[in-house]
């Protein structure tokens, strides 16, 4: 029979830690002030660790009075206070750490072989801080890029990268990033940014590191287009300039010409004087499909697409190409001109968000908008798998809700959708844009048929609202 007393033993070795009694080393982590004194036993670190085995020999350490310390300033206190606990007890409690922190414990566990609990902190990491590793990709990328032992998390951070990247590129943060690193995200197949918007972020990355350039590139001296031309070597290979209508082309890239070798020139005025000419290879391949939206990025359109399909989560990869045919911004905020671009057009997903608030929210047509042609017409239907929805804001789907289409047994009143001469996209008579106004109606949910996320967002000017058709790829 077999008896196991672990729990018990932990805890004592945690009094040990926490007490210090009979300690033979100090052990001194971080710098100033903030660093900090550990009072512990080899013993325990050398059983525990083979780092520890051999950097606690005696030539490693320095004698003070009758014990012997060993300093370790790279590492900050707090993480290594995980550590040494881990040692002492096997126990990791990272709950209340940010995720700033876990980065840090990350590096540390690597450079101390750890590799436990390394595999520990980078699932914990993915898991349960997902929304750092999206919004600080920098942060992340900088710190893990190198270590062999974190690349679940550095292909992770690729993925979300591709996914939102305008978390990453919104910011100027990402000119801080190391040629290297920056060349990994470039290669990305699923990158959802349109190519010619990727290209201006190459060319920021590159002036951002010759603040000395004047503004445009037909000012520039030889002695600038080389400096120029060797910066961004190993980035502009990875920019897939066939990938951009002529139009962008001209506007985007022909005034920086003198960066490109003869040969790639060449290719680009075959492109545009022969588009059927394209060359082959990667470069002339489109990335992911980007999503063409002022209010949205890929993260919420998948998971929009999700719904579409009955899911209750995201797509990986968005099955479906969303086209833009109305941007109330662009197009003007009047109801007349959203009939006359978005009607008999089939399935359509409306966004919307109002002035000064963050919230995006808006509806799935399945079927198409009618056109009116006698003023005050309007009609009202079911349509089945017709739904609404909301979100915090338009780059993270937290706190996203559905309202799926929903009948409470009364027999009259209004229906789901409604098609009037008079407004704009309606989901029933209590979610409804008429020029820049939004209104919701609390009382709607009384109708037979209602979405029961309830219309709690109140009467407002809009923002922006968008329309894009929907079509299975």
């Amino acid at each position: 029979m077999c008896t196991n007393f672990y729990t018990q033993h932990s805890k004592k070795f945690s009094e040990l830690f926490e007490s210090g009694e009979n300690f033979d080393l100090v052990l001194r982590a971080g710098n100033k002030p903030d660093g900090k004194e550990f009072k512990v036993h080899t013993q325990i670190l050398c059983a525990q660790s083979a780092y520890f085995q051999a950097a606690l020999s005696k030539k490693w350490l320095k004698k003070k009075g009758d014990c012997y310390v060993f300093e370790k300033a790279n590492i900050e206190a707090d993480v290594f206070e995980i550590i040494l606990r881990f040692l002492y007890t096997g126990e990791v409690n990272i709950e209340k750490c940010d995720g700033s922190q876990i980065l840090k414990l990350l590096v540390a566990t690597d450079e101390l072989d750890l590799g436990d609990l390394l595999q520990f902190a980078q699932g914990y990491l993915i898991k349960s801080r997902k929304s750092f590793i999206v919004e600080q990709p920098v942060q992340v990328l900088e710190l893990i890029f190198r270590l062999e032992s974190c690349k679940t998390l550095k292909l992770f951070c690729l993925d979300e990268i591709c996914k939102n990247c305008t978390y990453l590129f919104d910011s100027d943060d990402y000119t801080t990033l190391d040629k290297d690193i920056f060349a990994q995200i470039l290669q990305q197949d699923k990158l959802h940014i349109k190519e010619v918007e990727l290209w201006k972020r190459v060319l920021k990355w590159g002036t951002s590191r010759h603040p000395e350039l004047k503004p445009s590139p037909t000012e520039w001296s030889i002695d600038d287009v080389n400096r120029m031309k060797k910066t961004l070597t190993g980035l502009m290979e990875h920019i897939r300039f066939f990938a951009m209508s002529a139009g962008e082309y001209y506007d985007e890239v022909r005034p920086y010409r003198k960066l490109f070798s003869k040969k790639l020139r060449e290719e680009m005025l075959q492109f545009i004087m022969l588009p059927s000419r394209k060359p082959s290879d990667i470069k002339a391949k489109a990335r992911g499909r980007p999503i063409n939206s002022r209010l949205v990025g890929y993260s919420i359109m998948a998971l929009v697409a999700g719904w579409i399909d009955s899911m209750n989560t995201a797509y990986e990869e968005i099955p479906y190409e969303f086209t833009l045919i109305y941007r109330a911004s662009r197009d003007g905020f009047d109801d007349e001109k959203f009939r006359s671009m978005c009607s008999n057009k089939g399935p359509t997903v409306v966004i919307a968000k109002l002035t000064n608030r963050p919230n995006i929210f808006g509806g799935y047509n399945p079927s198409h908008w009618p056109v009116y042609s006698s003023v005050g017409s309007q009609t009202y239907s079911t349509i089945d798998k017709s739904f609404i929805f909301e979100m915090s804001d338009g780059k993270s789907t937290a706190g996203a809700r559905i309202g799926r289409l929903t009948y409470n047994g009364n027999r009259y009143g209004y229906h789901d959708m409604r098609y009037s001469h008079s407004y704009g996209p309606c989901f029933g008579s209590g979610f409804c844009i008429r020029g820049r106004a939004w209104s919701s109606d609390p009382s709607a949910s009384n109708y037979p048929f209602y979405y029961p996320i309830g219309y709690n967002i109140s009467n407002g000017t809009l923002e922006e609202y968008e329309v894009f058709t929907i079509k299975k790829v």
